[in-house]
C-alpha cells in the first residue's frame, strides 16, 4: 500500500475496519454487540446484588431510572456503530447514483465526489470529545444537584454503568453528527457544480433525497430512544433539551443534502418560465435557450401555456413518490414510540396514587 494509501486506511474510524473484517451485514453485528453489552449490564448488576434490589422493587424494571438507563444505553450504543457504517456505505451509493445518473463534463464528478467524502479525523475526534459533555449534562438536568456526584453512596455499578457506557455512546454519537454534516455539506455542493438542471427528468436528483433520509435516520431514532424516559418525571428537562436538540438536528440533516438541488431546480424553474412568459407576450426568441429549444419553430400558444404548467408543476425538492413513503414511515418511528410512552405514563398515572 502507498504512503498515501496508508494514511486513508488509518484516517478512518475503527468501526469501519472492523466492519471490513467482518462478514456480517452491520445489523446483525450491532444485535450481537446490544447482546453482549446488555448481557455485561446484567451480569454486574447481578455480581454486586443489584439486581436482587431491582426484583424486590414495587415498580417494574423500565420504571425504575438505573434499569432502564442500563438497557436503553446498551442499545444505543450498539445501534451507532452501524448508523456509522450505514451513513458511509449509503453516501457511497448515493455518489455512485449521481455518477451514472447525469452527464458530468470530464473530471468534474470526481473532484466534486473527493470533497464531498472529505473528514478530517482532528475534527472528528473534537467532535466525540466535546459530545461526551452530553453525559454530565443529562445527569445535572434529570438529579439537579450537583453535590451528588461527590457522595460515594452515589457512585454504584449502575451509574459506573451510565457514565461509562455513556461517554461511549456521547462520542460515538458526535463523530456520527460531525461526518453526517460534512457528507451532507458535500452534497449540497455537487449540486451546485452540476452542469445544468433538467425539469424533464427530476427522479435522477433522487439520490440527494436518499441522503437526506438516511441522514435523519438516527436522529429519528434517538428520539425514539427518549420517549420510554416519559414515566420517569426526572427526565422533564433532559427529555425537552435533548429532545429539541434531536429535532433540529434531525430536521437540518435531512434537509442540508437537499439544499443545493432544492436551489438549482427553482433557479431552473424561474429561468425556464421566464423565457416562456417571453414567447407567450410574442418574442419567439426567448425560447432559443429554452429546453424546448429544437420545438420552438412548430410550438402554438396553448402549446407554452401547457408547458408552464408543466415547469410550474416541478417539484423543487427531489422527492418521488417512494421517497415520500419512506419520510413518513421514518417519521413515524419516534411518533409510535413517544404515543406509546405517553399512553404508558398516562395509564400508570390512572393506576397508582
Amino acid at each position: 500500500m502507498s504512503h498515501a494509501g496508508v494514511e486513508r486506511a488509518s484516517a478512518r474510524p475503527w468501526t469501519d475496519r472492523a466492519f471490513d473484517a467482518i462478514p456480517l451485514a452491520p445489523i446483525w453485528v450491532s444485535s450481537a454487540l446490544a447482546l453482549a453489552l446488555i448481557g455485561l449490564w446484567a451480569l454486574t448488576i447481578y455480581a454486586t446484588g443489584e439486581f436482587a434490589e431491582f426484583m424486590e422493587r414495587d415498580v417494574r424494571w423500565w420504571e425504575q431510572r438505573d434499569g432502564r438507563l442500563g438497557i436503553l444505553i446498551a442499545l444505543l450504543t450498539a445501534y451507532l456503530p452501524s448508523a456509522r457504517r450505514y451513513e458511509e456505505t449509503g453516501t457511497r451509493r448515493n455518489l455512485e447514483g449521481l455518477r451514472t445518473a447525469i452527464a458530468w463534463p470530464p473530471g468534474r464528478f470526481e473532484a466534486s465526489s473527493r470533497s464531498c467524502l472529505a473528514i478530517d479525523p482532528d475534527r472528528r475526534r473534537i467532535a466525540g470529545l466535546l459530545s461526551m459533555l452530553a453525559v454530565p449534562l443529562t445527569a445535572l438536568l434529570v438529579d439537579r444537584d450537583p453535590t451528588l456526584y461527590f457522595q460515594a453512596l452515589y457512585w454504584g455499578p449502575a451509574q459506573l454503568w451510565s457514565w461509562g457506557i455513556g461517554s461511549l455512546l456521547s462520542w460515538n454519537t458526535g463523530v456520527l453528527v460531525y461526518t453526517v454534516s460534512r457528507h451532507a455539506r458535500g452534497f449540497s455542493r455537487l449540486a451546485r457544480s452540476l452542469p445544468e438542471v433538467s425539469l424533464f427528468d427530476p427522479d435522477r436528483y433522487a439520490p440527494f433525497a436518499r441522503r437526506g433520509l438516511r441522514a435523519a435516520l438516527p436522529g429519528l431514532i434517538f428520539l425514539a430512544f427518549l420517549a420510554p424516559n416519559l414515566v420517569d418525571r426526572g427526565w422533564v428537562w433532559a427529555i425537552a433539551v435533548f429532545g429539541s436538540v434531536a429535532v433540529a438536528w434531525t430536521t437540518t440533516a435531512l434537509l442540508v443534502p437537499m439544499r443545493g438541488i432544492h436551489q438549482r431546480i427553482g433557479e431552473t424553474k424561474r429561468t425556464e418560465l421566464a423565457r416562456v412568459r417571453a414567447a407567450i407576450e410574442g418574442d419567439l426568441t426567448a425560447l432559443e435557450a429554452s429546453a424546448i429549444a429544437k420545438r420552438a419553430a412548430d410550438v402554438s400558444l396553448s402549446d407554452l401555456l401547457a408547458y408552464r404548467h408543466f415547469v410550474q408543476s416541478v417539484p423543487e425538492w427531489p422527492f418521488t413518490a417512494p421517497l415520500r413513503l419512506r419520510f413518513l414511515l421514518y417519521a413515524a418511528i419516534p411518533l409510535g414510540s413517544w404515543l406509546g410512552g405517553a399512553l404508558v405514563e398516562r395509564a400508570l398515572d390512572s393506576a397508582l396514587p
